[in-house]
């Protein structure tokens, strides 16, 4: 057994040696040399594929058959989830956006040859009124907006409220970063962070509010989804996306609100629900 001076310093120092490592960015410059020989084998190939098509094909092997009527797609970006979620052949595609990304959206809509074939609603799905006449939904597509919104817990409640039983929910946001938490069952506060450390963990000043992905995945279950699938999406495209993202597959089954806590009543007041 080694007796040296520096293998009983690391020894006795390794839990204050790791999470240096961690906070100063080892972790990320191991996970970019894990991902060099996949990016060489992508370029080689002609690979384009990104995180955003594994997640769609994630979805389609748990809808196996069946069509969803209605979906919803919350926050739609520049048209590529949108022709996917078209090749669904849904009855009816809506999607909700906030009013100021009207022109950047319908220029990309229009600019696929899509614009025509889906239904859109202007509009903050978390404080206005502007889906009611819409809802349920059979698949309600969500990505890259959950950590926009500080109510984090309400806005899932609201989408599990309008996924129809036996339909479909995904889920994909952004994460936790420091190393203490990213995996634990909670919510980091960026508040009063300095600028160069935003930079660090690739963060915008407006984002304030960072769940693990356990914390997304307890919110989901509580919520009442049956099922809740977490999608090797990101890692499939590299193991640094893995790291600072996370997906989810969900579905709601016939009677799953049952068994949901934030389904209970407390003097006739749903929990997690308030106006």
């Amino acid at each position: 057994m080694p007796t040296g001076l520096a293998f009983w310093s690391m020894v006795l120092y390794r839990p204050l040696i790791v999470p240096i490592l961690m906070a100063t960015g080892f972790t990320m410059l191991l996970y970019r040399a894990l991902d060099l020989p996949r990016r060489a084998l992508r370029r080689l190939t002609g690979d384009t594929s990104d995180y955003r098509l594994h997640l769609f094909n994630h979805l389609k092997d748990q809808l196996g058959d069946s069509r969803p009527g209605t979906i919803l797609e919350i926050g739609p970006r520049d048209g590529v989830d949108t022709e996917r979620l078209l090749s669904l052949n849904p009855d009816r595609l809506i999607q909700a956006e906030l009013p100021h990304a009207k022109e950047a959206l319908e220029a990309d809509l229009s600019g696929r040859g899509v614009l025509d074939k889906v239904e859109i609603r202007y509009g903050n799905i978390m404080y206005d009124r502007a889906l009611d006449d819409l809802v349920p939904f059979d698949l309600i597509w969500c990505t890259g907006v959950l950590y926009h919104n500080p109510e984090q817990l309400r806005m899932i409640a609201r989408l599990f409220d309008w996924t129809a039983p036996g339909g479909h929910m995904v889920m994909e946001t952004a994460t936790a970063r420091r190393f203490p938490t990213r995996n634990l069952a909670c919510v980091e506060i960026w508040h009063n962070v300095p600028k160069h450390v935003q930079r660090r963990y690739h963060l915008s000043s407006h984002i304030t509010h960072l769940p693990s992905r356990s914390a997304v995945a307890a919110w989901l279950e509580m919520s009442g989804y049956g099922r809740v699938e977490h999608s090797p999406c990101h890692r499939q495209q590299s193991f640094a996306l893995s790291r600072n993202r996370a997906a989810f597959v969900c579905h709601r089954g016939q009677d799953d609100e049952q068994y949901a806590y934030y389904w209970h009543m407390d003097e006739n007041y749903p929990i997690g629900r308030a106006l």
